[in-house]
């Protein structure tokens, strides 16, 4: 009796942790994801949108009953780990209204500087979170850019590559974060990665449970431990190809558009260690010093027109149309002539030009691309000719793909004609194109017609998963491509392929 009371115990104490994990206010499927050494901040910490002075840190509760009143969270920011001396602390209120999340703005920081943060509720202690704020004159900066995460598609390997890293200062992620479809909708579920909750996600708590499960995930939980982010979305976080108006994944049968779309909205803000605004625009810039402007854009929901099926349709060359609205193009173009050294620019859609190759060996416009809305790209092409802009660097999520081009108006391999240069990052998981077909024969052909599409390539990797860090001197633009070796197990390792130069004032890749 008395060898097996150790047993007893370990019995009792789990069928208490299991009654009272029944009474969480969470879906019942992300149960069996939690950390019980992480409780109540199952979801871990995080960090984003750092100044030079302030920096927003970031939390979740998850509590065992719904609470009619706000509850309470403490926190304490050090500059040294273990805490033994505090620079910072308050309490901040949170309620169901926000998900029980957590954001809070903390100021009065030191510049170019590593803080520790930690949250407490009753007793409970967070994870300690490790971010930095901006240099106000760097001679150097490595930023990390990723995009296009599938819970289904594989593991988040790429994620845990960027946190292991102690020389990126930075995470710049382009969107795509979340993915809105029902379990196999999009993805692969025979790795055993399943979406939850078991539908497509149209109303808000919808929303809130995908981003849980995402945040719930070991490597983009310590991903977001280690390094400050700066956030924007792409069209997964609401629905596929959106636009403001509406959505190709968006039908009549799912509700009214503008309250699934201020539903994806509204838990983003939630979810993410975004600065909040009285305008909600998720178009901002970074001036890091002199050495550069990190601007980034909303080229899916702020102003973006319906797009079009063909060049052949009559709208196509309407010099109204728009990606980004008149507002956020107006305010672009003044971020260009803000005197930094390098303009690098956070971008959904890939500005291009991008040809895509058909089965009948012909080309077509990439019409979900800036390519899409032709007059608009022109003009911002032209206005950066006319005002002799120079280092400008184009960041790009969405397409699934590695690519290394020089932008100008028409696609040539003429580098007199450059305006600009720009990296397309691949997907961290989303599906590539090895992803739908076994045949090399068939991949080498899609290869090779996007090569004979488009002279202005210089680099094209359509099969492997990962991300891009750029290094950025007064000098010159060095941008690294790394990726996973596996990403339908967790132990893939990394490794770099191709890296980039591009020269201070001299719009061409080397």
């Amino acid at each position: 009796m008395i060898r097996n009371s150790g047993i007893i115990a370990l019995f009792l104490f789990a069928c208490m942790y299991a009654f009272a994990q029944e009474k969480l206010h969470i879906n019942p499927e992300l149960v069996a994801k939690l950390d019980p050494a992480l409780a109540p901040f199952y979801h871990g910490v995080a960090s984003g949108d750092p100044t030079q002075s302030a920096v927003i840190i970031w939390t979740k509760l998850t509590l065992e009953s719904v609470h009619t009143k706000d509850v309470e969270v403490s926190y304490q920011v050090s500059e040294v780990p273990d805490f033994k001396t505090i620079y910072k602390k308050g309490i901040v209120k949170t309620n169901l209204k926000r998900d029980y999340t957590i954001k809070v703005d903390v100021t009065g920081l030191k510049e170019n500087k590593e803080y520790y943060y930690c949250f407490f509720y009753k007793g409970h202690r967070s994870l300690t979170g490790k971010t930095k704020t901006l240099p106000a004159h760097p001679n150097e900066m490595s930023i990390a850019f990723a995009a296009c995460s599938n819970y289904e598609w594989g593991y988040f390997t790429n994620y845990r590559f960027i946190a292991e890293d102690p020389k990126i200062d930075l995470v710049v992620h382009l969107g795509d974060y979340i993915y809105e479809y029902a379990p196999g909708g999009y993805g692969d579920t025979t790795i055993g990665r399943k979406h939850v909750p078991a539908k497509e996600i149209t109303t808000l708590d919808d929303y809130r449970t995908r981003y849980s499960q995402y945040r719930l995930d070991p490597d983009l939980r310590l991903a977001h431990q280690l390094k400050p982010f700066v956030t924007t979305w792409d069209d997964h976080e609401i629905a596929n190809n959106s636009y403001v108006d509406g959505a190709q994944n968006h039908q009549k049968n799912e509700g009214d558009w503008y309250t699934r779309k201020n539903a994806g909205k509204q838990a983003y803000y939630e979810w993410m260690p975004v600065r909040e605004t009285p305008e909600q625009e998720l178009y901002r810039a970074f001036q890091i010093g002199d050495l550069m402007n990190l601007v980034i854009l909303d080229t899916r929901i702020t102003g973006r027109s319906v797009q079009l099926d063909s060049i052949t349709d009559p709208h196509f060359q309407d010099p109204e149309r728009t990606i980004l609205g008149k507002k956020q193009y107006d305010w672009l173009t003044k971020q260009l002539e803000t005197g930094s050294k390098w303009q690098i620019i956070g971008n959904q859609v890939p500005f291009g030009p991008m040809y895509v190759g058909t089965k009948n060996g012909e080309k077509e416009v990439y019409m979900d691309g800036w390519d899409g809305y032709p007059q608009e790209r022109k003009r911002l092409i032209n206005r950066i000719e006319s005002r002799s802009l120079s280092n400008v660097v184009w960041v790009t999520g969405d397409y699934h793909a590695s690519f290394a081009l020089e932008n100008d108006l028409l696609g040539t391999s003429d580098t007199s004609d450059n305006v600009s240069v720009e990296f397309v990052v691949t997907s961290i998981t989303s599906a590539n194109s090895d992803e739908y077909t076994n045949d090399q024969k068939e991949l080498d052909a899609e290869h090779a017609a996007y090569l004979r599409n488009n002279p202005q390539v210089r680099y094209l990797n359509g099969v492997d998963h990962g991300f891009v860090v750029l290094h950025v001197t007064p000098e010159q633009t060095v941008a690294k491509f790394y990726y996973a070796t596996d990403i339908r197990t967790p132990s893939g390792k990394l490794r770099l392929e191709k890296t980039f130069t591009v020269p201070s004032g001299r719009p061409v890749l080397k």
